[in-house]
């Protein structure tokens, strides 16, 4: 385990494996590193492979007040930077797929791809208005807590998402810290990250799993991206279907010389 500062919070990470460019693994915020352990070990492997906590989440420190997804790009070039990363493709899961974009705007010499894991982009209008209008408010209030649990409970997991998931999302719910909620769920639903898509000039990846993204707009916005689906997942993919996960990334990782000469 190592440990670095970014805007003065103690962010926490682990590396292993060998290779350039490095992969950094992003959690969704109401997780922590350890929904991607399956992933990790895999691709060590025959890569370098960096996983992050984000602020208040897992091993690393929470900050007093709240933060927002830029606040979350800057966790992870603090630790790109500490780690010596020179080249990384950033994987991003859920929010972490927006901290991931966010990154990517922030520092593109850095980014050597991104793949996005049911990241929560090009969500239709009608649903974002109803988050920002109705949960956005609730999580600021006395009873964030059965708020938030009832939006996952309702939106995050399908028919066959084994109970012991649910079970283990729901006590990771409940350690998340409250002064981060209304401003995180604000930030991710505030956009639709359409501009950030479409302004990225590096390969691209999507798996789909359970979120409401608008595919045919992804593939207006970036012809050349490569769309992936897993079956039978609800949101928390790499939990629950993580084999499939890791064939999609390694196929991706060995296209990604190609995909990057068609930029």
């Amino acid at each position: 385990m190592k440990r670095v500062l970014s805007q003065g919070v103690e962010i926490a990470y682990e590396e292993a494996g060998r290779g350039d460019p490095a992969l950094v693994l992003i959690h969704a915020p109401f997780g922590n590193r350890s929904h991607f352990a399956a992933v990790f070990d895999h691709l060590a492997k025959r890569h370098r492979v960096i996983a992050l906590d984000l602020r208040g989440r897992g091993e690393s420190a929470v900050p007093a007040d709240g933060c927002r997804i830029m606040d979350l790009a800057g966790d992870v070039r603090a630790v790109c930077h500490a780690a010596g990363v020179d080249r990384a493709v950033l994987c991003g899961h859920s929010l972490g797929g927006t901290v991931a974009l966010q990154v990517a705007a922030l520092e593109p010499g850095l980014v050597a791809g991104v793949a996005l894991l049911d990241a929560v982009v090009l969500f239709p209008e009608s649903l974002r208005r109803q988050v920002l209008e109705r949960l956005v408010p609730a999580l600021a209030g006395s009873d964030w807590l059965a708020a938030l649990h009832g939006y996952m409970a309702s939106r995050m997991f399908g028919p066959f998402d084994p109970p012991e998931v649910r079970a283990r999302i729901a006590q990771e719910i409940a350690t998340f810290p409250a002064q981060m909620a209304a401003p995180l769920m604000h930030d991710g639903m505030n956009s639709d990250f359409s501009e950030q898509l479409a302004a990225g000039r590096y390969p691209l990846l999507f798996v789909h799993a359970h979120a409401p993204v608008d595919l045919e707009l992804l593939n207006q916005l970036r012809p050349d991206a490569i769309v992936a689906s897993v079956a039978a997942s609800g949101h928390f993919l790499t939990l629950i279907v993580p084999d499939q996960v890791n064939a999609i990334l390694d196929r991706f990782l060995a296209i990604l010389p190609l995909a990057a000469a068609r930029q």
